[in-house]
């Protein structure tokens, strides 16, 4: 039987539903207490970064102004790309150096970071980035590809802890900015209200028509913190484990791929019947001489 650790399907993002996304509201305050030197190191590292970032970016918590958002979010995306492509190159090259299957672990992180790039890909097609933005964002990426590269060489437990700090953040933030947008009277909430959503977000998500651009926030937030927990779970993970044959989260992967199977079947059904009503003639006979299949 074939192991369905690799290749057994198509990268697909998990679709959230609402009662996920009120469950992973309720997670915003959840954080991974620092075990050994080397993680509060990178817990306060992680701090310092989100406080410093705060200060440049002009955000103010109780209430963030909108000009303060968009640079936030594009420069914060463009970076926590980059670890999960990082990993799973890494991944990559030791299954191929050690002659072995990687068993799922390298689709874990791919999905992660093609997931952040969607979600700079939303935010593109909401903000406008400027000259400035750009340019730090180019310094940000040059910056952190050497850092977490010395992190996975280091030890790779450790990039994932990084990163599931980092991403504490991102949760942490994007709750904000998601409580704020629904508070009447605060800054986002009269800019943000009822700003439609992107269409790459409505496709990504497979949201309604007449979704709004608080429910992307929402669905960020929701990626954000499964994030959090996949990296930190792997942070936890002993090497042997780590290098194993058991990824936890394979069985996600291969329902969401599930899901997203049932959902596009279902929607070619509704086609071909509204195409055969459509060619009905008066006597209910069909009229068309064109397959329905096609």
């Amino acid at each position: 039987m074939q192991n369905p650790g690799d290749h057994s399907w198509r990268q697909q993002n998990h679709i959230w539903t609402e009662d996920e996304i009120a469950e992973r509201k309720q997670t915003a305050d959840l954080k991974h207490v620092p075990q050994t030197i080397g993680e509060r190191v990178l817990q306060a590292t992680v701090r310092f970064a989100y406080h410093s970032f705060n200060f440049v970016t002009g955000y103010n918590a109780v209430d963030p102004p909108v000009s303060a958002i968009g640079y936030r979010l594009i420069i914060l995306e463009s970076v926590a790309g980059v670890p999960g492509m990082l990993g799973g190159m890494f991944r990559h090259f030791r299954s191929l150096r050690e002659l072995e299957r990687d068993h799922g672990f390298i689709f874990t992180l791919l999905e992660e970071a093609e997931n952040e790039r969607m979600h700079l890909i939303v935010c593109m097609s909401f903000f406008e980035a400027g000259p400035v933005t750009r340019a730090v964002v180019q310094v940000a990426q040059v910056a952190m590809t050497p850092f977490l590269t010395a992190l996975y060489v280091m030890r790779p437990q450790y990039l994932h802890r990084f990163v599931g700090y980092l991403e504490e953040t991102a949760v942490h933030t994007y709750t904000n900015i998601v409580k704020m947008t629904d508070t009447p009277g605060t800054q986002l909430n009269q800019a943000w209200k009822d700003v439609p959503a992107p269409k790459a977000a409505i496709d990504y998500w497979k949201m309604s028509e007449d979704a709004k651009w608080v429910d992307c926030l929402n669905r960020m937030l929701a990626d954000e913190s499964h994030h959090r927990d996949v990296n930190h779970a792997l942070a936890s993970m002993p090497t042997e484990a780590l290098y194993g044959k058991d990824n936890p989260f394979v069985h996600e992967h291969i329902a969401d791929y599930e899901a997203a199977v049932e959902v596009r079947a279902k929607r070619r059904a509704e086609q071909v019947l509204k195409r055969a009503l459509k060619d009905l003639d008066a006597d209910h006979r069909v009229s068309s001489d064109s397959p329905l299949s096609n």
